[in-house]
């Protein structure tokens, strides 16, 4: 999202307008090598723009100076976003994923708005300790996925954009896989270092 005193009202015109003014306009994060900041980075390289990062002591300082224009872009999830989209001071210009957002339906995806690999999941999990039996990790997973399956536990993530992705403990350690070699190669790639 971008403050709304930014002309800006899609991603590819925020990349133009960026280039019009390098280095002069700043992106907020949570900190340091969070995902809001690693964001930025690859919006950073594959647009080819020079903005600046503004690292927070966390997510509602971010959303604080993003509302009152002290930065102009700010990577955030769902439950940043919402309770700011009506009041008009941000701006929702792409989703960073390769599917809508239900909640906003008009707002393209950054796959949709020439950015393909500018995607990222907001996620959580449960994990077991190291040495938990295989029984006991199988059990907790149907269980879980139970519970994720639910009316109450579907209507909770909703409210906040979330949505369960339901699956086995292997699915889970692959997609951990995944997602440790992609920031990886970004933080790589981009020398994001952690002050």
């Amino acid at each position: 999202m971008v403050n709304s005193a930014l002309p800006a009202k899609s991603l590819q015109e925020l990349v133009g307008y960026v280039k019009t003014k390098p280095g002069k306009i700043s992106f907020a994060s949570a900190g340091y090598g969070t995902q809001p900041h690693l964001l930025g980075e690859m919006l950073k390289s594959a647009a080819h723009i020079d903005i600046v990062h503004v690292p927070y002591r966390g997510n509602a300082a971010a959303v604080t100076d993003l509302l009152a224009g002290q930065v102009q872009i700010y990577f955030g999830t769902p439950a940043d976003i919402l309770p700011h989209v009506g009041a008009g001071k941000v701006r929702v210009i792409a989703v960073a994923d390769t599917l809508r957002f239900a909640q906003m339906p008009d707002v393209p995806t950054t796959v949709e708005s020439g950015f393909p690999n500018l995607t990222a999941e907001f996620w959580s999990g449960i994990p077991a300790p190291a040495g938990t039996p295989a029984s006991i990790v199988d059990q907790l997973n149907v269980a879980i996925n139970e519970i994720m399956r639910s009316p109450d536990a579907r209507l909770a993530l909703n409210q906040i954009g979330g949505k369960a992705k339901l699956g086995t403990p292997e699915d889970f350690k692959g997609f951990i896989d995944t997602e440790t070699q992609k920031w990886s190669a970004i933080i790589k790639a981009t020398g994001v270092k952690i002050d």
